[in-house]
């Protein structure tokens, strides 16, 4: 996600711009910088030397290299950024173009502080300020959002666009489903329970909905949610489901299915599992069943459900033998990530959620775990900033493999990196361990089994032991001798082999069978080292 700031030279764009990536721990990229190094001289000489056409070239080749990432990122464009309708595009294509606006006298008091690194020292700053917003005013008007800079400080401007983006525009995600002609809707922002109702409508549900929750979750949260739905005339049921792992048993969702028959819930209607992750895992797996299938919808009450559990379509219930054995795929209609239900979230579940977003920044790039580490302090803290840019790393990351890969054919076992031997390591603890705890253990795990295989460098478990110690998830543990029995019965394995995700390096990992004996006891070793 690229946040350019456009606007007249000498608006702010360049001392915003730090203080708006704090809030989310973005990286900045300085165009004016860029373009300078691209060129091998100071922009200043590259318009009186080469022409002002070659400079919008060398600007244009600087933004043409910024690449997708599911990090964050803050541009500070130069003032001729966005002249170029390509260039306004391509910003357009990496995220999203925030505009920043001020008075002849702001720009021209701008204008005359950094009018020695300008080419136009003949030009007084007030005439070069008019002839700027004239000749580009469509180029600045051409924005997603735009903030007065006027009257306001730099920490203001900047507070003002963090809650624009947290709390209004928000971020949607589209992922493809396997049975769906339209991708479903992830949108993540501070406020949405109030607006599930609206969005479900625009959907087209019509009929009788239930609204699938543990007790304490529907306490919280059901009273508003419900009045969301009456809001646009959707009649809800409500219906009660243990919290935790004990929710998710056949005799529970045999209970599901006998009321969705009495409330005559079909397919214009639909079902809404409000809770964590395992709310939604058997209230999916109850729409995926109930008629063959009838719409779901997701509004996750945990950091855990919006960074990972309710995106993909993966529905499960556990069976004696293990963890989520007995399962569909059942993409929702939409996921609505209400960053606000998080203020209450208990720490330990606030941990839990970061194991998945950590996963997934390893599994992008260098810069989404860049990002974690400089954020993760705030995330822990509620910040809703720092908390957007996490759930929507781990969205991004997730969906896109998820639209590629719906039916985990392939590409979309990367997600399962830890998972081997953290489902295994939290049905072997009677689920006193969460599943981030777990998830966090089995990533250790699994780069422990890396370097026992000569896979990876000895530098990536340093690096997310840091961030999982950080994050105040366990390193370390003691691994339980019925944890093998559980890895044995692995649902990904194939044909009695094992199938391990193992990295090479961050954003690059490899899939990995057969591996012997000795390495699997080399890496417990080492993961239960000190425990």
């Amino acid at each position: 996600m690229h946040l350019f700031l456009v606007g007249p030279p000498g608006i702010g764009k360049s001392t915003v711009a730090p203080v708006l990536a704090h809030h989310f721990g973005a990286a900045v990229i300085e165009l004016d910088r860029e373009i300078q190094r691209r060129a091998g001289k100071p922009n200043k000489d590259v318009i009186e030397q080469d022409g002002m056409d070659r400079f919008r070239e060398v600007e244009s080749s600087a933004l043409m290299r910024l690449a997708p990432t599911p990090s964050w990122v803050v541009v500070d464009t130069g003032g001729g950024a966005p002249i170029r309708e390509e260039n306004r595009a391509l910003m357009r294509k990496l995220g999203l173009i925030i505009g920043l606006r001020g008075s002849l006298d702001r720009v021209a008091s701008g204008i005359a502080a950094t009018q020695q690194k300008r080419p136009y020292q003949n030009v007084a700053p007030r005439d070069r300020a008019r002839q700027v917003l004239r000749e580009r005013r469509t180029a600045y008007a051409d924005t997603d959002v735009t903030f007065d800079v006027d009257g306001a400080t730099v920490d203001e401007t900047a507070r003002a666009i963090a809650a624009w983006l947290v709390s209004a525009r928000g971020v949607r995600i589209d992922v493809a489903g396997p049975e769906r002609a339209t991708p479903s809707r992830v949108l993540i922002r501070a406020g949405l329970l109030d607006h599930v109702g609206p969005h479900l409508a625009d959907l087209g549900w019509r009929g009788q909905v239930a609204v699938v929750s543990d007790a304490q979750t529907a306490a919280r949260y059901e009273p508003d949610l419900l009045r969301s739905l009456g809001s646009v005339g959707l009649k809800a049921v409500t219906l009660r489901v243990p919290a935790g792992e004990r929710g998710k048993q056949f005799r529970i969702a045999a209970r599901l299915w006998a009321s969705l028959a009495s409330y005559r819930v079909g397919r214009d209607g639909g079902i809404i599992a409000l809770g964590g992750g395992s709310v939604g895992d058997v209230a999916g797996f109850v729409a995926a069943t109930y008629l063959r299938g009838i719409r779901l919808a997701h509004v996750p009450t945990t950091l855990l459900g919006m960074a990972d559990a309710s995106i993909g379509g993966k529905t499960a219930i556990d069976i004696a033998a293990g963890k989520n054995l007995v399962g569909a795929f059942h993409s929702p209609d939409a996921v609505f990530a209400d960053l606000a239900v998080l203020a209450t979230l208990p720490p330990r579940q606030l941990s839990s959620g970061l194991a998945e977003v950590t996963k997934c920044a390893f599994l992008a790039d260098r810069e989404s775990v860049a990002q974690l580490a400089r954020s993760l302090e705030r995330v822990r803290a509620g910040d809703l900033g720092a908390i957007l840019a996490a759930v929507t790393i781990a969205a991004e990351v997730k969906g896109g493999i998820v639209s590629q890969d719906p039916r985990e054919a392939g590409l979309r076992e990367l997600l399962n990196f830890g998972h081997t031997m953290g489902h295994a390591y939290e049905a072997a603890s009677g689920y006193r361990a969460t599943h981030g705890e777990a998830v966090a253990i089995g990533m250790v795990y699994a780069t422990a089994l890396a370097e026992q295989l000569e896979l990876t460098a000895a530098t990536v478990r340093p690096l997310l032991e840091d961030l999982l110690d950080r994050a105040a998830l366990p390193t370390r543990a003691r691994l339980p001798k019925g944890v093998w029995s559980f890895v044995l019965q692995d649902k990904k394995a194939r044909a009695g082999k094992l199938r391990w995700i193992l990295p090479r390096r961050i954003g690059q990992f490899s899939e990995v069978t057969d591996v012997g004996e000795p390495a699997l006891r080399a890496a417990a070793r080492i993961v239960e080292h000190a425990a």
